[in-house]
Formats: structure tokens, C-alpha cells, sequence
């Protein structure tokens, strides 16, 4: 059973963010935590148990099929929360459009709470609707955004829908050798970076063979190929390098670029780290 975990206050976002967990978790196993962190003054802790009763019956009301688990914590946001949310399958934010990266989780960066956390991160517009659009995920030219793309396509799967794989490029600066200046051809480089999107393609359909692949190969930068294909999608799904909030093409600048502009739910997905010796690597002979 996956464990979801949900940072909740009782505002709009944080409706919205628990209305799309519901919306999620029809057909699946889910187990969700509603996690509301408070400070250590007992009004506090009077006002958070009226709003956690409101949650846990609005989610009787839409998922009466799958059991939740409200949780009080008293500590500093985000630490308090992200802990919280260590080894759970996704961590829900919701967020009010309009406010960049700052939600109203007391004025928390979810970004910076995908890699504290560990966990995958959905930060869920205010005024979130369902919808039947494909799952979109941002593919970067390392492998820092395999975990989104393997995260996105459980999603599509899942929730029946389609899966677009969206590459964006743009030319880089010329090359010198010796004392002339050598600009790239554009037929060249747009046919690496298409081996780039085709060879992932082809991994995710072997992978899923029944799941609805469409491949985007857009020269432009990421940022704005997102967001023009937020419009048309029920998610947008980006990698994080876990260098760094600032740091990498797409959980860096992208993600500050996305996260509480567009109005469509963002997933952040943390890459994968290489596993230790003692979590089974096998030992070089």
C-alpha cells in the first residue's frame, strides 16, 4: 500500500491538494498521513484539532475506501513536515497560484522540500479541477530526470492516460579549434538530442506496452515548453538533480519557473541516488 502524506492547514490549497489525493487514489491502494505541524501554544493545538476533524471527513466523504491518519506535529516548517514525510511513496502540497514558490504552509519552498524529504513532491494549485489530459514530464539530457519519467509513467499508467515525454533544446555556443570558431549544424544537434527522447521513449514502452507514449522534441527552453504544455495537461512532472534548489536545468530555474505559476498540479521528483555497498551494491572483484 503506497503512504501518502499531506501537509494541510484547512486553506483552499490545502483542500484542493486533499481533493486531488482523493482523485488520485480511486483504484489504488493508498494510505494517507494529514500532517498539520503547529507551534506549542495550546490555542494552536485547540484550532488544529477542529481543522484536522474537517479533513479526516472530507476525505470519509471522498475516499471512503482508503483509511487515513490525521497527525498534529508541533515544530518549524518545512523540517517538521519533510521528516515526516521520510520513506512515504509522495509528499502533497497545495499552494495558491500566483505566489511563486511560497505556499501557504507558512510560507514554505516545496522545492527545497523535495530534497529534504526524499520523496516525491506534488504542489496542487488552488482551485484544482479533475481532468482527462496526459501526464507530461520534462526530459533533461542527463539521467537526473529518469526517476520523473519512471515516476510519470506510473502515473499515466495508472490514472489511464496518456504519457508525453517532452525534450526541449536550444543551439549551443560554437566550438574553436585551433583558431577558428566551429558552429554546430542545427540538423545535428537536433538529431542527438531526438536519440535522446526516442531512446527513453522506447525504454518507457518496453516497460509499460499497453501505456499511450507520445514523444515532444521542442527547440526551445525548457522552462517555456512546460508551460505552454502545462495547458494541456492533467501534470506536469519534473526531475531534480539534488544538487540544490538553485542548481540543474530542471529543478532549479525550471522548477522555480513552474512551481505556483502554473495552474495545473507540478510533481518534483528527487533522482535517484546510487545505491551503498550495504544497501546491495555488489562488490568489485
Amino acid at each position: 500500500m503506497e503512504r501518502v502524506v499531506l501537509g494541510y492547514d484547512g486553506s483552499p490549497a490545502s483542500e484542493a491538494a486533499l481533493e486531488w489525493v482523493a482523485h488520485r487514489a480511486r483504484g489504488r491502494r493508498t494510505e494517507l498521513d494529514i500532517v498539520l505541524v503547529t507551534n506549542m501554544f495550546l490555542s494552536d493545538r485547540t484550532v488544529a484539532g477542529t481543522v484536522l476533524e474537517a479533513a479526516a471527513r472530507r476525505w470519509r466523504d471522498l475516499a471512503p475506501d482508503s483509511p487515513a491518519n490525521v497527525v498534529r506535529l508541533d515544530g518549524t516548517m518545512p523540517a517538521t513536515l519533510t521528516n515526516a514525510a521520510r520513506g512515504a511513496g509522495l509528499l502533497v502540497l497545495g499552494i495558491q497560484a500566483g505566489s511563486r514558490v511560497r505556499t501557504v504552509l507558512g510560507g514554505w519552498m516545496p522545492l527545497r522540500a523535495a530534497l529534504q524529504s526524499g520523496a516525491p513532491t506534488a504542489v496542487i494549485p488552488a482551485g484544482w479541477a479533475a481532468g482527462d489530459d496526459p501526464v507530461a514530464v520534462g526530459l533533461d539530457d542527463d539521467d537526473s530526470s529518469m526517476a520523473a519519467v519512471d515516476f510519470a509513467a506510473a502515473e499515466a499508467f495508472s490514472a489511464g492516460a496518456p504519457l508525453r515525454v517532452i525534450h526541449s533544446w536550444l543551439m549551443g555556443g560554437s566550438q574553436v579549434q585551433g583558431t577558428t570558431a566551429l558552429l554546430p549544424s542545427p540538423q545535428r544537434v537536433a538529431r542527438e538530442h531526438a536519440r535522446i527522447l526516442d531512446a527513453t521513449v522506447e525504454r518507457v514502452r518496453s516497460e509499460f506496452p499497453h501505456l499511450d507514449v507520445r514523444r515532444e522534441l521542442v527547440r526551445d527552453n525548457p522552462t517555456s515548453a512546460l508551460t505552454r504544455a502545462a495547458a494541456r495537461s492533467r501534470m506536469v512532472v519534473i526531475g531534480s538533480h539534488g544538487r540544490g534548489v538553485i542548481s540543474g536545468s530542471l529543478l532549479g530555474s525550471v522548477g522555480l519557473d513552474l512551481v505556483g505559476v502554473l495552474e495545473r498540479p507540478v510533481c518534483i521528483v528527487p533522482r535517484r541516488r546510487p545505491l551503498t555497498r550495504e544497501e546491495g551494491l555488489p562488490a568489485r572483484s
